[in-house]
């Protein structure tokens, strides 16, 4: 694989444990001759290593790839700020969970000298478009893409609503529930796993459909191939229902109006160090066991 030597770099500073994982990736960075680009107001905490540079402009900078220091939700954001710019990430975790963030703060050193000599590898991963249409029919606008999932919950009103599902433009369902969370591969073990959801390996083809607190004990999740297009309808309810995409409130429904949501044609690139171990972040954070970590 080609030698990453320029990276760009986003920290979610919020992290607790943000500012000392920072200072461990500059060091090795110095210590691997890595390039560094950041935004200006986090250059400036980089002791002049960390070159200035607007996220959305890392490509143009001459950046091969984005470093996304922080947890998972970092990494959503990091690929937000990016604005569609096709740049391979990768994630450091100092964050709780690390699930999609593939390389944790001991193994920064490492991931970074294997980024630099080409020991990596490159992971396609599918995110979800969706597009609102009102009762009449009429397209109101496309959503962002969504690398986790879209959810259409509850906006206001703490009580249940009635949501019809159509795949491909056959009758799925009728949910009397709180919500539904259409989910990625990648974001099974997000909002999708704490309700009851499957945890699908990232390199699998599907959409998973979760609903969120059902009045049906027969309510299940549903795997459908991510070809498949998927409509969402809000009965009649004298409030509307929010849609989120990967967490951030995107949209709204009113009674009737429908939410498409669909395969985006833009694939999300994410890097892994040479011998990443897909499986030991369910291990580790499911608890199945430390004879399959490693």
């Amino acid at each position: 694989m080609t030698p990453l030597v320029r990276l760009g770099l986003l920290v979610n500073l919020t992290r607790p444990r943000a500012r000392e994982g920072l200072e461990v990736l500059l060091r090795a960075a110095r210590e691997t001759g890595v390039a560094l680009l950041a935004p200006p107001e986090l250059a400036d905490l980089g002791g002049g290593v960390l070159e200035p540079c607007a996220a959305p402009a890392f490509a143009e900078a001459g950046a091969q790839g984005v470093i996304s220091l922080g947890g998972d939700g970092s990494l959503l954001g990091a690929v937000r700020a990016l604005q569609g710019a096709p740049l391979p990430l990768i994630g450091f975790n100092v964050g709780r969970l690390g699930y999609l963030t593939a390389v944790n703060e001991e193994g920064f050193a490492r991931a970074l000298r294997a980024l630099a000599e080409g020991r990596y590898a490159e992971e396609l991963r599918t995110a979800l478009s969706s597009e609102t249409i009102l009762a009449s029919g009429t397209p109101v606008a496309a959503l962002p893409d969504a690398l986790n999932d879209v959810v259409v919950s509850r906006a206001e009103s703490g009580r249940a609503f009635a949501l019809r599902v159509s795949v491909d433009g056959f009758p799925v369902a009728r949910w009397l529930c709180d919500g539904l969370i259409l989910a990625t591969p990648t974001g099974s073990t997000a909002y999708s796993l704490s309700v009851g959801g499957p945890v699908v390996m990232p390199s699998a083809k599907t959409i998973t459909l979760s609903v969120i607190a059902p009045h049906a004990l027969s309510a299940r999740p549903l795997v459908i191939p991510d070809a498949s297009r998927v409509d969402v309808c809000l009965e009649d309810d004298e409030r509307p229902a929010a849609i989120y995409a990967d967490g951030q409130r995107v949209g709204l429904l009113a009674p009737g109006d429908h939410v498409c949501v669909g395969l985006s044609p833009r694939a999300i690139r994410l890097l892994v160090p040479e011998g990443h171990n897909p499986y030991a972040p369910l291990s580790r954070k499911l608890g199945w066991g430390a004879g399959f970590t490693r």
